[in-house]
């Protein structure tokens, strides 16, 4: 019988902060000694060396779940050469290393599974492939999303820069977004894509991750904007109808969602030979990714990154930048010691952050009114299995296509 392995399910995984986690994933779990899985200096006051419970491992496999087969296949691609180019580079530093990661190169495997989260049909027919095809998820990481962008208020833009351009590309308040926005099935389109879609993954694939040979992890991606653009929630607006912060507003729904969860995994025991699932939070700091450059030309995505660069330049820790620094978050989530992180009562949210010099490290912060908001949240994942329910029972209902 083989060693268990890690199998990892990342969500919007072809480009941008979902590569990144993939490319710290390769480079963590291909060696003996993860760097992303020490404990960071802000986060825990435990020390020594606890060893990453998923290494040393001969085998990976990845599963890139994304919209479109042709990029994911493309992001593949990129992903081999980068790891290849990796492989040679350290087995030039270290000969010693060149029979394990020759042997853990031949046994990587990237799948691609097609998943649009703004179809539940595509969302339920991705988890049946899941389950049909593994014999257990040990990783789900939720990095998917989008948002409902209009454009850019570009007077309050450089009013914002000029006055303070290190907030202003912090806490962008010049973002237009519409509001109102629906999926061809009837929801929230923004609830659908970030909130529900990744709901009815996780309840899906329960069982599976239930089978995960270590206690499993479910790692959900939240925004370093919540705090700052909460003001007012309807909680009876709960598919962020209405809402004007739509993509923030999901973001701190996520938040919640992920923290009830993981107190409900607290309080049921698995059943015998069962591992437990934890569910984590990780944001990726403010990066150059394209869920909003599609906004931008080639010469405002220029002028933003330079923006980037002189906040972090003026002190700001919040501006990783590139992805693959963003993703620093999410991998120490996936790979750390449980011991390292926060109990499940106490809602935290793990960032990115960068420091001067453009090293990453992982910060930690709390749920923002995680007590006084605990019930609110509780009612929003009842109606979230209300709809995940019924959305189950009609595709039960539904006559199977020829």
């Amino acid at each position: 019988m083989s060693p268990p392995y890690p199998i990892i399910i990342v969500t919007g995984a072809n480009g941008g902060v979902g590569y990144g986690i993939c490319q710290r994933l390769l480079l963590n779990l291909s060696g003996n000694a993860p760097e992303d899985a020490l404990p960071q200096a802000l986060v825990t006051s435990e020390k020594g060396q606890t060893p990453c419970e998923f290494t040393p491992t001969s085998r990976l496999c990845l599963v890139l779940a994304c919209r479109s087969l042709k990029k994911a296949a493309q992001a593949r691609a990129d992903l081999l050469e980068f790891f290849d180019n990796y492989i040679a580079i350290a087995i030039k530093k270290k000969p010693v290393q060149s029979e394990h990661l020759k042997v853990f190169r031949k046994n990587l495997s990237i799948d691609l599974l097609e998943l649009d989260l703004a179809s539940t049909r595509s969302t339920f027919d991705f988890c049946d492939k899941v389950t049909k095809t593994y014999p257990y998820i040990s990783h789900a990481i939720f990095n998917a999303g989008c948002a409902p962008w209009a454009g850019i208020n570009w007077l309050l833009a450089v009013k914002c820069c000029l006055i303070n351009i290190r907030d202003a590309v912090t806490h962008p308040r010049f973002k237009l977004q519409t509001t109102g926005v629906m999926s061809d099935e009837g929801l929230g389109w923004t609830f659908q894509c970030n909130v529900f879609g990744h709901f009815i993954i996780y309840r899906e694939l329960q069982k599976l991750l239930h089978l995960s040979p270590w206690p499993a992890r479910v790692i959900w991606t939240a925004s370093l904007d919540v705090e700052h653009t909460l003001v007012e929630i309807d909680w009876d607006d709960w598919q962020l109808i209405k809402a004007t912060s739509v993509y923030e507003t999901s973001k701190y729904q996520i938040e919640l969602v992920s923290s009830i969860l993981d107190l409900e995994r607290s309080a049921a025991t698995p059943p015998p030979g069962n591992s437990p699932i934890r569910h984590l939070i990780s944001h990726p700091g403010v990066t150059c990714t394209n869920i909003f450059t599609s906004s931008l030309n080639m010469i405002t995505e220029y002028l933003m990154w330079m923006a980037f660069i002189l906040a972090r330049v003026l002190g700001s820790p919040y501006h990783p930048i590139s992805w693959i620094n963003g993703a620093i978050a999410a991998a120490h989530l996936a790979l750390a010691p449980l011991v390292f992180l926060a109990p499940r009562d106490k809602a935290t949210v793990y960032g990115a952050r960068a420091s001067f010099f453009g090293n990453p490290y992982v910060d930690s912060s709390k749920v923002v009114n995680w007590p006084e908001n605990q019930p609110n949240a509780q009612n929003l994942v009842d109606r979230c299995d209300d709809l995940y329910r019924k959305l189950k029972q009609e595709r039960k209902s539904r006559p199977l296509a020829n």
